[in-house]
């Protein structure tokens, strides 16, 4: 099995799987503005209640007016990068398309004067995470204190080139959604990889309280276990058109979030984790994606 540096991902996304690049749905030109705005080509997911509303099969171009467009406010100049506001805002058009409008966007995305999300895909509710490069954004310049760094929000968190941004939300949180992932038996993160038909590889499903452990740096939430193993998870193939889920036969994790798989035919993969059991009861779980490609 072929396995590649983390710091590859997007590249690897966007020259293997990448059909196509989406675009902000309307060209933007406001009358009178004369700032240069800047663009971000970035690797976007987004789930919603433990389903898939769009999945990174191309990567996708952000504006950094593309909030300001329908009447959102960021804290980012235009010259400087896309915010998380814009990727929030166009992540919205692509998801819904026409619906999604000048007249209509405040039914399906709101967001109060602190920059948190009060409504997302039209389901009220504040608890909507987003994750960049596996990381909690954070304000690096802060005190690393008790409770970590101090976290961002959407509309001070900038977007750069080749960022891998994730964003899951749940109507039913109360803060409690574990942040899923996959990783190698050893402990290293494993982003993507390449096997051979029937070839079997081994990874693991683990995850921490996002909300709670996702200011500390990632040795500090194992170290106070916050980062636990999602045993009785289903490896399923996420379809890139439906976003349905087909199961892969006997795929479940161990009580150590351990599990062994192959897939025969080859193929462009997207692979994901359903129905695990947190550590703590009540919490949702986002899902996990590893893109797998077999030659």
């Amino acid at each position: 099995m072929s396995e590649f540096s983390d710091d590859r991902i997007s590249r690897y996304i966007m020259h293997a799987f990448g059909r196509s690049t989406q675009k902000a749905r309307i060209p933007r030109k406001k009358p009178g503005s004369l700032q240069a705005v800047t663009t971000a080509r970035i690797v976007l997911s987004v789930q919603y209640n433990g389903e898939f509303k769009f999945i990174p099969y191309a990567p996708v171009d952000i504006r950094a007016d593309s909030a300001e467009w329908y009447g959102y406010e960021d804290g980012i100049p235009y010259g400087q990068s896309p915010s998380m506001l814009d990727v929030i805002t166009q992540a919205h058009e692509f998801v819904l398309g026409d619906q999604f409008n000048e007249d209509s966007c405040r039914e399906f995305l709101d967001i109060d004067e602190d920059g948190i999300l009060q409504r997302m895909l039209g389901v009220p509710g504040p608890f909507t995470c987003f994750v960049i490069n596996g990381q909690y954004a954070y304000d690096s310049d802060s005190e690393y204190g008790h409770i970590g760094y101090r976290g961002l929000g959407y509309a001070e968190t900038p977007v750069y080139d080749l960022d891998v941004v994730e964003v899951f939300g749940f109507p039913s949180s109360v803060g409690m959604d574990y942040y899923t992932y996959f990783m190698n038996p050893d402990g290293s993160w494993i982003r993507y990889a390449e096997i051979s038909p029937g070839e079997q590889i081994t990874i693991r499903h683990e995850g921490f309280l996002f909300v709670i452990g996702g200011p500390y740096q990632h040795e500090d939430r194992i170290e106070q276990r916050m980062v636990a193993p999602i045993p009785e998870s289903h490896l399923a193939i996420v379809n890139t058109t439906t976003f349905e889920l087909e199961d892969i036969p006997e795929a479940i994790t161990d009580e150590n979030g351990l599990v062994t798989f192959s897939l025969d035919k080859p193929g462009d993969y997207y692979i994901t984790a359903h129905d695990g059991i947190p550590r703590h009861k009540r919490a949702n779980l986002s899902l996990p994606w590893l893109p797998v490609i077999v030659r």
